[in-house]
């Protein structure tokens, strides 16, 4: 053990500093399981954590969601998501850590993918000789916790690149000395698959770095072409290798985030390339860097001269400089030039965290110093001059222009001026034989790139352990009280009035109809957005379901507060189940169960996941940006009847009073400002429900909280914040009699109440239509995900079975064993035309492109593996 320790310690440091360093800071931060905090914040709580539980129930219990789940909103491809957000084989440590220890596990896999990062660069360093002894752990940990890592440690998802990169170099630096193009192409294949999105970005990085790489080790051109033709070789059947994972995620891009591609190309700088100088600073992070911020370069003092000494070293051929500068100038220009950003992202402008392909720099700034190091014996008088006169001048940019790095303070700029003179000293004295420098050079490193971990992280807060563990205890108790009432062949969908993430699903391993990821189809938030929900690029929170859409969309079971229980007093102003939405009308479900905090509603109205409809459904429906007619127009065409045309029907309010208000005088506008601008100003309507029937309300999209306050009598209105489409707000129900005051508060100077209209809904044409609707329901016979299976009595002519699941190209049918051709419903549902009788109707799930990348990937590897075998006979037969 003592002699693998003394062989190996380099590694096992580069391994060992980054995790226990940001282990203990951790734990200093009372992260869970050390405290009561956790690292959850951002999108990791919002998002990421619900895939995690999502992954483990999919191993442990229902691998099909693979493919498919129903937990993605109301139903959609998954192995778009999968490659995305969890195919990295570090999830597998998630298994170990069940319920309220999921974030211990979140834990362990960040330190893992810190300590792995270290470890990979090390390997690299080791590989290629380019250090030894000590200078490997410090150069190591300055990789593996540069700016980058830590200001993007929350996504956790893409922190596998930084972790591989150092090894997909290794292997091409490795087609240098002889090796084949296999290592390459089998190591880059495994980054694709983990992660194609940031495996894009070391791809393009690749395309440069080869030239160099190329120019570095230039020997004839002989061996240029040869090495260049094992790197694109290589490059192609690494790419092939990943097609089964590739070709389907490709297809559901186009589905999803494809759509969003900029198509437009502003030629400009992005910003003053001079305010990079502020990243290279200790701790130059906090949360306003996140939405929009600069580039995360931050390397350390030691990294940055060794970087700058690169391009003067003598020792490193003129040529080989040459190329390097105008590589760093092309990864300079990308962190600021518009068009060269767009490309490293796809062709999107990333929403929050931008310059994500930053960490490729890093690498670029980390390695180069590190062959710069190797090659220095001891930093002479003018090298010293210059470096001293640029960290200097940039440094007094920094202080000078505080102002405008709202992510730095006077001690951030000191502490770098502070670390420079000392890396500086230090390269003065690294000739000198004592090992004690090297150590000086690893302890700097430490100390550096631990205060930078410990200022930026500072600046961040995060959910408790408590926020997340309570809740999901509390969500998963009443979701599994309703699963006891319901049979394996049961399909229903299930909301609620109270919501942590738009994932809570996904966490508690139910069917839903809200949904929030990078990779969700388009189609579907659009069709939400009609309906009166709130929704956008990659989200819908399923807030304002009326009867209507709440029946069609087949959401059988809610879930609500328990008017009965009361918060604990320890939570103060931070509720243990975060309101959603106010729904009176709920009061026409049926009350089925309960938990100590919830209350468990049955909907009596509700569809199933198919039924007979007149296929007058199939027909387009007219757009329009009022929900209402949208929803009666959806009843009307799925009975085939225009009498439900009048389901919701506009009623006046009784009256109205200003406050403080008063209205633009142009005709038939609804636009309002405040007299004076300093005081409070409100509008104030009142009515009184002649009927127990529900009463809906409209709201336009730009009447969210930064515009307007609402409450309904004297209570605030529950309403989800982000929506780009007119949402449906539930007033009152089974209220008759009673009247209701809804105030407005105007938080802008001045509000134009777009599609502002209250609307009474007709339940008894509503429960009439209803019954029709259920009478020929879809009898599910087998529920397994990706295979659905049933009876269904077709009695009428001209129908067809409509399902709410979104028709997708991966979708096949079968009507009594015979296949047949989908229909598609509301340019959303898969809808089946049947004739009189009773029929068999089956529908199985399998990717599109799954069996072509499934083929191609197994012929690449055999490929592979017989040139493998080949090369190996061969090198036998040269030792005989």
């Amino acid at each position: 053990m003592i002699r693998f320790i003394k062989r190996h310690y380099p590694l096992l440091l580069s391994f060992w500093i980054p995790f226990l360093l940001m282990g203990g800071y951790f734990a200093a931060r009372q992260m869970f399981p050390f405290g009561h905090s956790s690292l959850l914040t951002v999108d990791l709580g919002q998002q990421y954590i619900d895939f995690f539980a999502f992954y483990r129930d999919t191993l442990l219990h229902h691998p099909s969601q693979i493919l498919y789940s129903f937990s993605k909103a109301i139903g959609g491809d998954m192995l778009g998501v999968w490659a995305y957000y969890l195919f990295s084989p570090f999830n597998l440590l998630l298994l170990l850590t069940p319920g309220k220890w999921l974030t211990a596990g979140i834990m362990l896999m960040t330190l893992m993918k810190y300590g792995c990062a270290g470890l990979s660069f090390a390997w690299l360093l080791k590989k290629t000789k380019t250090a030894s002894g000590l200078y490997i752990p410090a150069l190591a940990t300055s990789y593996a916790l540069m700016g980058w890592m830590i200001a993007n440690q929350l996504n956790l998802i893409w922190l596998d690149a930084v972790v591989i990169l150092p090894l997909i170099i290794l292997a091409v630096e490795r087609l240098f000395t002889g090796a084949s193009y296999i290592g390459y192409s089998l190591i880059l294949a495994a980054a694709l698959i983990i992660n194609y999105y940031m495996s894009y970005m070391i791809c393009l990085f690749l395309a440069t770095y080869i030239l160099w790489a190329l120019t570095r080790h230039f020997k004839n051109w002989r061996q240029t072409g040869q090495v260049l033709g094992k790197f694109v070789l290589g490059s192609l059947l690494g790419a092939a290798a990943a097609a089964v994972v590739l070709l389907p995620t490709f297809y559901s891009l186009t589905q999803s985030k494809a759509q969003y591609t900029v198509t437009k190309i502003n030629w400009k700088l992005e910003y003053a390339p001079v305010k990079m100088l502020s990243k290279l600073v200790v701790g130059a992070f906090n949360f306003d860097q996140m939405p929009t911020g600069f580039p995360n370069l931050f390397v350390g003092s030691l990294v940055l001269c060794g970087f700058l000494l690169y391009f003067g070293l003598k020792t490193i051929p003129w040529r080989e400089r040459i190329v390097a500068g105008l590589v760093t100038l092309f990864l300079g220009l990308s962190l600021c030039f518009e068009p060269l950003d767009l490309l490293w992202h796809a062709m999107q402008f990333p929403i929050w965290y931008p310059y994500r392909f930053s960490f490729v720099v890093c690498f670029w700034l980390v390695w180069l110093a590190a062959i710069s190091l190797n090659h220095l014996t001891q930093l002479r008088l003018p090298a010293g001059i210059v470096l001293t006169l640029l960290f200097g001048a940039g440094l007094y940019y920094v202080w000078t222009n505080l102002k405008h790095f709202n992510y730095l303070n006077q001690t951030a700029v000191r502490l770098s001026l502070l670390f420079s003179i000392i890396a500086l000293a230090l390269l003065v004295f690294k000739a000198a034989p004592s090992p004690l420098v090297p150590f000086t050079f690893l302890a700097l490193v430490v100390v550096e790139m631990g205060a930078n971990a410990i200022l930026s992280l500072n600046q961040i807060s995060y959910v408790t352990q408590s926020d997340y563990a309570d809740y999901t205890a509390a969500l998963v108790k009443a979701v599994n009280k309703v699963k006891q009432r319901t049979s394996a062949t049961d399909f229903y969908r299930l909301e609620k009035t109270f919501m942590r993430t738009k994932n809570d699903s996904m966490e508690a391993n139910y069917n839903s109809a809200s949904h929030f990821s990078s990779t969700f189809e388009s189609r579907i938030p659009n069709f939400m957005g009609e309906l009166g929900q709130p929704a956008g690029d990659g989200f819908i929170a399923y807030s304002n379901g009326t009867l209507f859409s709440d029946a069609f969309l087949g959401i059988k079971y809610y879930l609500a507060r328990n008017a009965n229980w009361i918060e604990p007093a320890e939570r103060n102003n931070n509720p243990l189940l975060p309101p959603l939405t106010d729904k009176p009308d709920l009061s026409y479900y049926n009350q089925v169960a309960h938990t100590k905090q919830v209350t468990i509603y049955k909907n009596p109205y509700a569809l199933n996941l198919g039924f007979a409809a007149s296929n007058k459904i199939l027909k387009p429906q007219t757009n329009t940006s009022y929900p209402t007619i949208y929803q009666a127009n959806v009843l009307s065409a799925l009975t085939g009847s225009d009498q439900y045309a009048a389901l919701f029907t506009p009623q006046l309010f009784a009256t109205v009073t200003y406050a403080n208000v008063k209205q633009r005088k142009a005709p038939l506008t609804q636009t309002y400002r405040k007299i004076n601008k300093k005081k409070a100003a409100t509008i104030t309507y009142t009515f009184t429900p002649q009927t127990n029937d529900p009463y809906y309300l409209t709201i336009g999209s730009n009447l969210n909280s930064k515009a307007v306050s609402f409450s309904v009598n004297g209570k605030a209105l529950q309403q989800y914040d982000t929506f780009r489409d007119t949402v449906i707000v539930n007033l009152a129900a089974a209220q008759k009699g009673q009247p209701i005051k809804l105030t407005i508060t105007l938080n802008q100077n001045e509000v134009w109440l777009k599609d502002f209209q209250l609307y009474h809904f007709d339940t008894t044409s509503f429960s009439q239509a209803i019954r029709q609707l259920q009478a020929e329901p879809w009898q599910l016979t087998k529920n397994q995900n990706i295979n659905l299976s049933g009876q269904i009595n077709i009695t009428k002519r001209h129908q067809v079975m409509m399902t709410t699941i979104p028709a997708a190209a991966g979708w096949r049918a079968t009507v009594d064993q015979k296949p047949v051709k989908i229909k598609r419903a509301l340019d959303t549902f898969i809808a089946i035309p049947l004739t009189k009788g009773s029929h068999t109707v089956s529908l199985s799930y399998w990717p599109p492109y799954l069996t072509l990348g499934l083929v191609i990937t197994g012929v690449t590897l055999s490929i592979d593996g017989l040139y493998y075998y080949y090369r190996k006979r061969c090198a036998q037969h040269r030792l005989f």
